[in-house]
């Protein structure tokens, strides 16, 4: 699905259910009728595509994140509460994994309430992608159009603000998660200007606040005096690619690895074959470790088995994928060092 761009998005993304194909074997495959054969293709395109999570320790250790800063809401909504970040280069599952917990909190929410999905008198998480170049204007009405909520001519920043937040208020928002934060560049006067706007904003609002960005500890977000105030109430999960250097760290590549390709539609694919030694080492060189990437390079090979119908994947189909280019960083890198890195999450 797209990224949610408005409630109504952010909804339908909520309630969205991925469908698993059912798994045919290689003859029932042959015995279908060419227009039965292409909907059940097409079906399993949707499935390799689709935004299924695969469980990994980031996901557990960002849970249990979120679940802390909960708590110190609840047990003192008088004052500023902290801010969570999630940072990592690009590919590593970052908005991934804030639009997972986004999800999971709107329906343990709906759940405690006793609210279908459907009821629009709640909307417990908004979802909102700051612009490039954003001020403060241009990221308040972002978040007035997330909401449905019209801007009238005139208004400024502070008047948008003051709107929103009653919205959102009666809305019973309790979760707002702010993707591709690094836009807002502190060392410029606008920039700083939004940093401010955004921080007085979340403020307002007895929510859980989670951040999301490339680099973070390494951006203009943190720089000069606004970055120290957002870094003195903020705790930043560092999400790293996967490493190889230790045994630790190839077990949670293979496990991965196994969780990814038992999510494959198919038909003549043995389960384990990604999962041995040398398939492992390889996939590892061939992605740098970023969960991103390795999707995108089973996912791709996957497809161009089913339009071959070899329906399994092969160290060949592997080698002819184009990688994207967070890949092919990835992969310059491990080329370049003498041996694999161990890298994992950390809360800085």
């Amino acid at each position: 699905m797209a990224v949610p761009d408005s409630l109504t998005g952010w909804r339908d993304f909520v309630t969205h259910r991925n469908t698993e194909p059912e798994r045919l074997s290689t003859d029932q495959i042959t015995a279908l009728s060419a227009d039965d054969r292409e909907t059940y293709d097409e079906a399993r395109f949707a499935w390799i595509g689709a935004d299924v999570v695969v469980d990994t320790k980031d996901i557990t250790a960002v849970t249990h994140q979120v679940r802390l800063l909960r708590a110190r809401l609840a047990a003192n909504r008088s004052t500023a509460g902290r801010t969570l970040a999630i940072s990592g280069r690009a590919g590593v599952g970052k908005s991934t994994i804030a639009m997972l917990l986004g999800k999971k909190h709107e329906t343990a929410v709906r759940r405690k309430l006793g609210l279908p999905a459907d009821d629009l008198t709640v909307a417990p998480v908004v979802y909102l992608v700051v612009p490039p170049g954003c001020t403060p204007k241009m990221l308040m009405s972002a978040v007035s159009r997330w909401i449905g909520l019209p801007v009238r001519r005139g208004w400024d920043a502070p008047t948008i603000t003051d709107h929103v937040v009653a919205v959102l208020r009666d809305l019973k928002t309790s979760m707002i998660i702010v993707d591709e934060v690094h836009n807002l560049r502190t060392n410029s006067s606008a920039g700083a200007e939004a940093a401010s706007t955004l921080k007085a904003f979340t403020e307002r609002l007895d929510a859980a606040v989670i951040f999301c960005g490339i680099d973070l500890l390494d951006s203009d977000l943190l720089a000069g005096e606004m970055g120290r105030q957002i870094r003195a109430r903020t705790k930043i999960y560092d999400l790293r690619a996967y490493g190889y250097g230790s045994v630790g760290d190839r077990e949670a590549w293979l496990e991965l690895v196994a969780g990814m390709e038992a999510l494959l539609p198919l038909a003549a694919h043995v389960p384990g074959t990604l999962t041995t030694e040398d398939m492992a080492a390889y996939l590892w060189n061939r992605t740098g470790g970023s969960i991103g990437s390795l999707r995108n390079l089973l996912g791709d090979a996957a497809i161009e088995a089913i339009l071959s119908g070899s329906e399994k994947l092969t160290r060949a189909g592997l080698d002819d994928v184009i990688l994207d280019q967070e890949a092919v960083r990835g992969q310059s890198a491990v080329s370049s060092s003498m041996k694999p890195t161990s890298l994992k999450g950390n809360v800085v």
